[in-house]
C-alpha cells in the first residue's frame, strides 16, 4: 500500500517539498521502492542531517504502525499519485507530495475561490466579504482559506452558512485544530461536504516557516484568489504572490487609503499583480461560473436566508421589523423563512418577535 510509505516520507521531509519530490521522482513516485532502496547518493548535496534522518527512520520506524496511528487520529493521506489528487495542485511548480485531510476533497473539482486577508479584520472588511459571499452564494463553487482569525474565519463562516463547500488549509498537523476556537467551524466545514487539509503530518505545530508553505497550497488549489484586506506585510500577500506567479487570477478589494489594513491591497493593484475588485461580477465572468441547479424561487429563498443570517448576531437580539427593513424581504415572506431557519437550528426566537443567531 503506497500510502503507508508516502506517509513516512512526508513525516520526514514535510518542510522540504521540493527535495521530497526530487527523491520520489527518481523512483517514479513509487514511495515503497524509494523507502526500501533509498541511496544517499541521489541527494548528495543535501544537508547531512537530512540524510541521517532518513537513514535513522529506515532502521527504527515501522511504516505500517505509523500509518495506522495517523488513521486513528481521524485523518487520511492523499498522495500526488492518487486519482482524486486535486488537478490544480499538480500544476504547481512545487506541488505537495502528499496531503493530510479530514472530510471530502471532492469539492476541489469545482471552481475554487480563495478569500484571504488580515487577522485584524475591520468592519469594512466584514462588509466586503459578506457582500462577496452573498453575490457568489448561488454559484456552484468552493471557498478556500486558512481558518485563521479575521478575514479567513469570516469567509469560512459566511460561506458555510450559504451552503457553499469549503476547504480550510492549515499550517500544522491535523491532530490539533489551530486556532483552537475554530474547532467547531472546522467541524461545520466537514459536515457541509468540505475538508480541512494540511501538508504537515500529525503533531507538527503551527511554526512560522510552515505558513508560507500553507499559503502556496491555498494559491495552488484556487482558480482565483481574492485579497480582501491586508497590511503592507501580510501572509495574504504571500498567497497573492504565489497565485500571481502560478498564473492564477488575483483580485484585491480597495479600501480607505488612511487605513493600514488596506495598504497591501492597494499595492497589489498599483503593481498590477491584482485586478481591482468591487463586486463578484468580474470573478463570475472570468471563471464562467454556473449557478446551482435551483429553481428561481429556491435561489431567492437561499439568498434571502443568507441576508438574514448575516444581519443577526449571537448576543444582540434583532426585532423582526428591523430584519425586514435592513434585508428588504417583505414581511409575508420573512416569517416563513425565519421559521425555516429556526427549525434548521440556525437562529432562535427569544420572544417578542426578536431573533438571535445560534
Amino acid at each position: 500500500m503506497q500510502e503507508v510509505y508516502f506517509n513516512m516520507w512526508q513525516k520526514i521531509l514535510f518542510g522540504s517539498p521540493k527535495l521530497l519530490a526530487w527523491i520520489l521522482e527518481k523512483y517514479d513516485f513509487n514511495a515503497k521502492e524509494a523507502w526500501k532502496d533509498f541511496s544517499p547518493s541521489i541527494i548528495e548535496n543535501a544537508h547531512r542531517e537530512t540524510i541521517e534522518a532518513i537513514q535513522r527512520a529506515q532502521v527504527a520506524a515501522d511504516p505500517q504502525r505509523e500509518y495506522d496511528n495517523m488513521r486513528e487520529l481521524g485523518m487520511d493521506i492523499l498522495p500526488i499519485t492518487a486519482r482524486d489528487y486535486p488537478e490544480n495542485l499538480k500544476n504547481l511548480s512545487v506541488p505537495p507530495v502528499s496531503l493530510y485531510y479530514k472530510g471530502s476533497l471532492k469539492c476541489a473539482t469545482k471552481p475554487c475561490i480563495a478569500i484571504v486577508g488580515t487577522r485584524k479584520i475591520s468592519s469594512y472588511g466584514r462588509k466586503t466579504v459578506r457582500k462577496l459571499i452573498e453575490e457568489l452564494s448561488s454559484y456552484d463553487i468552493t471557498i478556500i482559506s486558512g481558518l485563521a482569525y479575521g478575514i479567513d474565519a469570516h469567509a469560512h463562516t459566511l460561506s458555510t452558512e450559504s451552503s457553499l463547500t469549503n476547504i480550510a488549509v492549515l499550517a500544522n498537523g491535523l491532530d490539533k485544530l489551530y486556532p483552537e476556537p475554530h474547532t467547531n467551524l472546522a467541524a461545520n466545514i466537514i459536515k457541509k461536504g468540505g475538508a480541512v487539509i494540511s501538508e504537515a503530518p500529525p503533531f507538527v505545530p503551527a511554526e512560522k516557516f510552515m505558513f508560507p508553505i500553507r499559503n502556496r497550497i491555498i494559491a495552488g488549489l484556487a482558480h482565483a484568489v481574492v485579497v480582501a484586506e491586508a497590511p503592507r506585510k501580510s501572509g495574504a500577500l504571500i498567497t497573492a504572490n504565489y497565485a500571481f506567479h502560478e498564473n492564477r487570477l488575483v483580485y484585491a478589494i480597495p479600501g480607505d487609503i488612511t487605513d493600514y489594513r488596506q495598504e497591501g491591497c492597494h499595492n497589489l493593484i498599483k503593481s498590477e499583480q491584482a485586478v481591482l475588485l468591487t463586486d463578484a461580477s468580474q470573478i463570475i465572468g472570468d471563471l464562467k461560473l454556473t449557478t446551482l441547479n435551483l429553481t428561481t424561487k429556491a435561489k431567492e429563498i437561499a439568498q434571502n436566508q443568507v441576508k438574514i443570517l448575516n444581519l443577526l448576531d449571537r448576543t444582540k437580539p434583532v426585532h423582526i421589523e428591523k430584519i425586514t427593513g435592513q434585508t428588504g424581504i417583505p414581511a409575508r415572506k420573512l416569517v416563513g423563512q425565519l421559521m425555516e431557519l429556526e427549525i434548521a437550528g440556525h437562529i432562535k426566537n427569544i420572544g417578542a418577535m426578536r431573533y438571535i443567531r445560534t
